[in-house]
């Protein structure tokens, strides 16, 4: 049996290299096969379901990270099913837990078993956004190549081949740091008969290569999502994107949102490590794919840059977190950090560099400084907002010179999550509805319904308030309610339950005579995120002494931002009263603006500068901030608070 190699020592079990992926040296004497795979690993006693799937190269649901809250991440017992935890018998029912489901984080290997993890609790292929917004650059990467035909050798000139490269070089370059080089250096000069390029990174020698190379020159930029990664590769000579691939950021096994990521890395002692080597692992799997697409070698990528949130690009570079856990939040780097790529494990040239781009705050990132970039914010004259709604909504106002910059917690139901049939934007997802006397759905690759993704149950909503089966406040009306409403007889029979426990029939997904359903809770959940959102848009403008109905241009970036519908974002005021004609998506501005600052010098210096500008404003102490939230709760067209 095979697995990949990096996910099998995140978990501490020995491997053996052999490739790309590696033989299982049994640890212990508990073996766990997992079915339908029949992947067998040696596992430690004591370890969980979730991380002994890990541990064999299998992803599982966790939206609650661990927590035994969402009851999504079962798995059903095939053999030696454990006694059942506190938290497995409020989740599950007796007859499944008589069949041996249990929850994957919840239950502790003791002894040997067979596991099948079904396909409702792995994750789907995910729908990732990987275009952004265009902006024209003069390309100038720091990155550069001189070709140079050097004098040989003589009695008249027995200069050291080190000197000879670096007056060549006409003296402005320093001596590499890197003793590898100059190992290499005298054995390559020779074979190439003296003429070789000369690759120069921000100024220093990392390498000197055979003949002309001048014209293979390229770098890859990462957008380090919490839930999705996307990679693109660039050549540095034209700016031309040569591949793109994309993939789930694995740590998601370890919890959907970064305050969960941040708990595992504080809980366990091998916490950090196992996150930070999670995405390390993952982004060399997608350059391996980039420079399969492309043809590149990979000892002519010299150079990634990377955006992140702020937990994000701490991980990516085995920081702790620690101190995002609690206020002040204080993480611990901010400025924009350049160092070695192989020093935390990245495959490029051996000598190529990593720069993560600055984080403004502790809960606003480097990727909100690459949506700046990428869509020109700071050179805005008139009020523009740009919000990338997610788990954590950042939101930058600008007017003039001045930059604002806030986050509020949204919860992840924009994500799928805490949503009782909610999911990923993955085949089989409801992604759109429309209400024309009757509710129509759409979904995902055209394929039976199996869920909710965000923009799905944005539209849901909508639609239901549209068909006054929601009310303003966001109740849900039961069966007896909606009769007293005068609602079509038609929608009511889709009505089950009363009360809190209220839930509309949205679909059946066969086989099996499943349901997919929007409860009352889900309303609520998808309430307190939008509330969170538009308030946190109020409280930014407000900064610039402005009111959202000034806002000239609002842009939504990320993955959401791009695939959700205007004009159901303001039914429930989502967009705090800014009118429809005003919004526009950008896409994945956060990899634009890592592409852009790989492509440019002058552009990652503005960035340096752009956190020095931005007002960081903390919403958690404001007062404001809590009446605004209250004020826009009512699902409405138009909120106009204050």
């Amino acid at each position: 049996m095979r697995v990949p190699a990096r996910r099998l020592r995140s978990q501490g079990v020995g491997v053996t290299a052999r490739g790309k992926f590696a033989i299982l040296v049994p640890m212990s004497d508990i073996a766990v096969t997992f079915a339908p795979e029949q992947h067998t690993v040696q596992l430690p006693a004591g370890i969980t379901g979730i991380e002994a799937a890990g541990a064999a190269g299998i992803l599982v649901n966790t939206p609650c990270g661990g927590q035994g809250q969402c009851g999504k991440c079962r798995v059903r017992f095939l053999t030696a099913a454990p006694e059942p935890t506190p938290a497995e018998r409020e989740l599950i029912s007796a007859d499944d837990r008589a069949a041996g489901w249990r929850l994957g984080c919840q239950t502790r290997l003791r002894g040997a078993a067979t596991i099948e993890i079904p396909a409702s609790s792995r994750p789907a292929e995910t729908q990732i956004l990987v275009q952004g917004v265009a902006r024209e650059v003069a390309v100038e990467p720091v990155v550069g190549k001189r070709f140079l035909s050097l004098p040989r050798p003589s009695l008249d000139d027995q200069r050291p081949d080190l000197a000879r490269v670096l007056a060549a070089l006409d003296g402005s370059v320093g001596v590499p740091r890197d003793v590898t080089l100059l190992r290499e250096m005298p054995a390559r000069l020779r074979q190439a008969d003296f003429r070789v390029t000369a690759v120069l990174c921000d100024g220093d020698l990392i390498d000197v290569e055979p003949g002309d190379t001048t014209g293979a020159n390229y770098g890859c930029a990462f957008d380090i999502g919490t839930t999705t990664l996307v990679g693109y590769l660039l050549d540095l000579s034209t700016g031309r994107q040569l591949a793109v691939a994309s993939a789930l950021n694995p740590q998601v096994t370890y919890g959907e949102d970064v305050v969960s990521r941040i708990n595992f890395a504080m809980s366990r002692p091998d916490g950090l490590a196992v996150l930070h080597q999670s995405v390390v692992g993952a982004i060399n799997e997608l350059i391996d794919e980039l420079l399969e697409r492309s043809g590149v070698p990979r000892q002519s990528v010299y150079e990634i840059a990377a955006v992140g949130n702020t937990c994000m690009t701490h991980l990516l570079l085995g920081v702790s977190p620690e101190g995002l856990a609690a206020t002040p939040f204080a993480p611990a780097i901010g400025g924009a950090q350049w160092l070695p790529a192989s020093e935390i494990g990245l495959r490029i040239h051996p000598r190529g560099r990593l720069l993560v781009l600055p984080n403004i705050a502790g809960f606003v990132g480097s990727d909100t400084v690459g949506v700046i970039l990428a869509s020109r914010l700071d050179e805005s004259a008139e009020l523009r907002v740009a919000v990338d709604i997610g788990t954590n909504g950042e939101v930058v106002a600008v007017r003039g010179r001045r930059m604002v910059a806030c986050s509020t917690a949204a919860g992840p139901a924009f994500e799928g999550a805490r949503i009782r049939y909610g999911m990923r934007a993955a085949a089989g997802a409801i992604d759109r509805a429309d209400f024309n006397g009757d509710l129509r759905l759409h979904t995902i690759g055209e394929e039976p319904p199996r869920g909710l993704c965000g923009s799905g149950l944005l539209d849901v909503v909508a639609a239901l308030r549209q068909a006054g089966l929601i009310t303003e406040a966001g109740r849900l009306l039961d069966d007896e309610a909606a009769t007293a409403a005068g609602v079509p007889a038609h929608l009511r029979a889709r009505l089950r339950g009363s009360g809190a426990e209220t839930e509309f029939l949205l679909a059946e997904t066969p086989p099996g005579n499943g349901v997919v359903t929007l409860t009352a809770q889900d309303v609520r959940q998808l309430q307190l995120a939008k509330s969170a959102i538009s308030a946190g848009i109020v409280m930014a403008v407000a900064e610039l002494g402005a009111r959202p109905e000034e806002i000239e241009e609002l842009l939504l970036a990320g993955a959401f931002g791009n695939y959700l519908r205007p004009e159901s974002a303001h039914a429930i005021g989502l967009i705090a009263g800014i009118p429809t004609e005003r919004v526009r998506s950008i896409g994945n501005a956060a990899g634009a603006g890592a592409k852009l600052a790989l492509l440019s010098r002058r552009l990652r210096e503005r960035a340096a500068r752009l956190v020095e500008e931005v007002v960081y404003v903390e919403l958690s102490d404001r007062k404001e901030f809590y009446e605004h939230f209250a004020e826009v709760m009512p699902l409405r067209p138009k909120a106009n608070p204050g």
